[in-house]
């Protein structure tokens, strides 16, 4: 039977906003014109080298026919022509508020997004006919304000010329020749250079032949706090409940004070009869890192040790996976961080070049599902390649409230994958998942 207890359950991610930084901000200019017609769309977009998590997008934009106009903004990774919605990052139909010119109304168009390194085109627009909008950005500034690892690419206006393409409207023609911007802020928080706030140790295993092993480290040259909390899934209905671990080391991991560059190292008995199994969340200063080592012992063989690190969710995995021989298997699980239950989609690129798609049933909110891949995709057996996991667009149909409420529409919810191979001696080793911005294949 393939090993799959090391597969488990991760309880949703709340980053701190406390720790938010700006990652591109482009500020009002002379607050005149220009005027968006109707089937217009303007375009910012940027570049980053580092990942975002809890990612706020505002705009300083109104509405200038004298009533309130309804718009759509659109975060993609990918615009113009030959877009597709499978670009699509994130999608809200908003209410542009009247205004006029001197005026500087904000309007929250994204929340909670976790951005992985990449390019992001923030576009907007409408399609209606009779409105039109108005962006308060008259001359738009030198350079933006941008967070170390942001470049800042500059707008571009919609049509060029062209028709706007309704059915998607990143996929419109843009071009660089009109000569003022959208404001609009971006703030987030980092989880490259050794940020782990809010991150996820996939799983803790304690009793049943297997024992868990932590391990925290202070990369930064100055003293840090963090805190470990466990959670662990208590009945069928996969309600999740707080754990407390036992440990070898007599330490409150709630309360962890780390030196510069120091590591504590913590096990837990590994004794028990029966199995134990749950989740960890680190909530740390940034620059604290994590990992468990997970260890089975079996009568007649060496001892085994996997390791999963502490890991942020996505929108979209890549899980390289070997097949290929008799007793080579891969198994993976999937957690919903969501707080709704979840359908995953799923592309399977073979070695030989083969591509598969389909979907995984449903996930319940905050809820997980451990599988040998075979079980999934029978026709992976014997097969190496690379596992695509992404969700489809959902929609949330709840104001965000205020004067001027959005309907926010989301396209990608976010989850966490962790990957294990198995050899036929029964030794495993955790598979790297790559978090990445869209779909490749």
């Amino acid at each position: 039977m393939l090993p799959t207890v090391l597969l488990g359950c991760i309880l949703a991610m709340q980053a701190s906003p406390a720790n938010a930084i700006t990652i591109v901000s482009v500020a009002p200019g002379s607050p005149g014109s220009p005027a968006l017609s109707s089937s217009q769309f303007l375009m910012e977009n940027w570049t980053s080298t580092v990942a975002f998590t809890d990612v706020t997008i505002s705009a300083f934009v109104y509405s200038e026919n004298g009533a309130d106009t309804a718009a759509t903004a659109y975060l993609t990774t990918q615009a113009g022509a030959g877009a597709t919605s499978a670009s699509l990052v994130a999608q809200a139909n908003v209410t542009l508020p009247a205004g006029a010119v001197g005026t500087t109304p904000e309007l929250q168009l994204f929340s909670g997004l976790t951005l992985p390194p990449g390019t992001y085109y923030l576009i907007l627009g409408t399609t209606d006919s009779s409105n039109t909008e108005g962006w308060l950005n008259g001359d738009l500034p030198a350079a933006a304000v941008t967070a170390t690892g942001v470049t800042f690419n500059g707008p571009a206006f919609s049509n060029g010329g062209g028709p706007v393409a309704t059915a998607y409207p990143p996929a419109t023609t843009f071009s660089g020749s009109y000569g003022a911007g959208l404001a609009f802020d971006v703030t987030g928080e980092p989880l490259a250079s050794g940020g782990a706030v809010g991150l996820i140790l996939p799983q803790i295993v304690d009793g049943g032949a297997w024992q868990t092993t932590l391990v925290i480290t202070n990369t930064n040259t100055t003293p840090a706090n963090a805190a470990l909390q466990f959670f662990q899934t208590t009945d069928a209905a996969g309600d999740t409940v707080p754990w407390t671990l036992p440990t070898v080391e007599a330490i409150s991991l709630s309360d962890i004070q780390l030196a510069a560059d120091a590591t504590i190292i913590v096990h837990t008995p590994g004794t028990a009869s029966t199995l134990t199994q749950g989740f960890g969340e680190l909530v740390a200063d940034g620059g604290v890192v994590a990992y468990a080592i997970f260890t089975q012992r079996v009568s007649g063989r060496p001892n085994q040790d996997g390791t999963a690190p502490a890991a942020a969710p996505g929108s979209y995995f890549l899980v390289p996976f070997d097949n290929s021989a008799p007793g080579f298997a891969t198994s993976i699980a999937i957690v919903n961080t969501s707080e709704a239950p979840e359908t995953l989609s799923a592309n399977l690129l073979l070695a030989s070049g083969q591509t598969l798609s389909g979907s995984l049933p449903s996930i319940p909110a905050l809820g997980h599902a451990a599988f040998a891949l075979t079980t999934q995709f029978p026709l992976s057996a014997g097969q190496q390649g690379t596992l695509e996991l992404f969700y489809p667009a959902q929609i949330d149909s709840t104001p965000a409230g205020g004067a001027h409420p959005q309907v926010a529409v989301i396209s990608r919810p976010t989850f966490s994958v962790i990957a294990l191979r198995f050899n036929p001696t029964g030794a495993f080793t955790a598979l790297p998942v790559y978090l990445i911005s869209t779909t490749l294949f």
